[in-house]
């Protein structure tokens, strides 16, 4: 019962420690950066740089390693 355990414990740290490399991966490539929205089309106060991208990168992060 305890290797199982201990082999489902070694599991979940391995998929979270991918799920935090992919974290940190996609936020090098695109960076929170505020930006004012007035230069452009959109209203608003400020608006993050690469919001979209970002968010699109952080969905293909998974916690799965395979």
């Amino acid at each position: 019962m305890a290797f199982v355990v201990a082999a489902l414990a070694l599991v979940w740290g391995a998929g979270e420690a991918h799920f935090r490399g992919c974290v940190e991966e996609v936020s090098a490539r695109y960076p929170p950066i505020a930006v004012s929205a007035f230069s452009r089309r959109e209203t608003g106060p400020l608006k993050v740089a690469y919001d979209q991208e970002r968010a699109e990168a952080l969905d293909t992060c998974s916690r799965l390693p395979w």
